[in-house]
């Protein structure tokens, strides 16, 4: 584990700088385009200075707007989204740090899940740089998110190479209730089965959705990389998967961990390395670090931790 921890770090500091050169838009992207491959740590201030130059929106009927996302890709995206939308139209870039380590690890060719996709933001990320011989699959149970995610996946030029799936991941196939928190759309989580489309007094917005288990739906598809950010479904979502960590191939998985939404935060990371992970998560300063199991559970139990695990 700590072998492949090392190669994987050690490739974060040699990414070739035109490695977005040979990527999906090399014939048509325009020359002032921010190059993925250019999203690093060292370059971040920059690059924040580039895309934000780049961002602008274009009102659409209803609630919707197309906005440049990383001063490349075209987004859809919900005016009445506080929490994502409007950093989107405003600044271009999300989660920094988290950007340019995925754009570290995708390569072309890989086949990616991204399991809990919201907008796209990562989807498009991955959909760019695994290129024609690559293939993505997006996970969004919300409606209305997987639709604009639909869009922007096409007008990218990438819907060849992605699957979207409206439907949420857990570790047994049947149905969930979906809160959406107003404003905050990125937030919405599975709950109890049963309730029905409303708009809540709490505000809420409550619907039905479609569960099954990853592995179901992949079957014997090849996966090298996987984002999990499901609101605290991850460790149902990660039972869901056990025939794919059960092949015991190499693996990159970016996991959102939560101790607080864990019944057992100790016992789901004891899972993880016994299923041949090493752990490193992502920082603000230094990027992507080697870590511990006690380092992760000795952070307050609220607070959301970037997970990189690798095997």
């Amino acid at each position: 584990m700590l072998r492949a921890l090392y190669f994987w770090l050690r490739g974060l500091a040699r990414l070739p700088g035109d490695y977005g050169r040979r990527g999906s838009l090399a014939a048509t992207v325009r020359h002032d385009l921010l190059l993925p491959a250019s999203l690093r740590r060292a370059d971040r201030a920059r690059n924040e200075a580039l895309i934000r130059g780049r961002c602008a929106t274009v009102p659409l009927p209803g609630n919707d707007a197309l906005c440049w996302c990383l001063g490349r890709y075209r987004m859809f995206v919900a005016t009445d989204d506080i929490g994502f939308s409007t950093f989107m139209m405003m600044d271009g870039y999300w989660e920094l740090p988290m950007t340019e380590a995925v754009v570290a690890a995708l390569r072309p060719g890989m086949h990616v899940v991204d399991c809990g996709a919201n907008l796209g933001y990562y989807s498009l990320l991955a959909a760019d740089l695994i290129g024609e011989s690559g293939r993505l699959h997006a996970f969004e149970p919300n409606p209305d998110v997987a639709r604009r995610l639909r869009q922007s996946i096409s007008v990218n030029g990438f819907a060849g190479r992605t699957t979207v799936h409206e439907i949420a991941l857990a570790d047994a196939p049947g149905a969930a209730a979906f809160t959406v928190p107003m404003g905050e759309p990125k937030n919405g989580h599975v709950g109890a089965v049963g309730s029905h489309a409303a708009e809540g007094g709490d505000g809420l917005r409550r619907f039905d959705v479609r569960v099954d288990r990853l592995d179901a739906i992949l079957g014997d598809a090849p996966v090298d990389l996987i984002k999990i950010d499901v609101e605290g479904a991850e460790e149902r979502l990660w039972d869901g998967m056990r025939g794919i960590l059960a092949r015991g191939a190499p693996l990159t998985i970016f996991l959102e961990f939560t101790p607080d939404r864990y019944a057992d935060p100790a016992a789901f990371l004891n899972r993880i390395a016994a299923a041949g992970f090493a752990l490193a998560r992502i920082t603000e300063r230094d990027g992507v670090v080697a870590t511990s199991r006690a380092e992760i559970l000795a952070a307050p139990g609220n607070r959301d931790q970037m997970l990189v695990l690798i095997r």
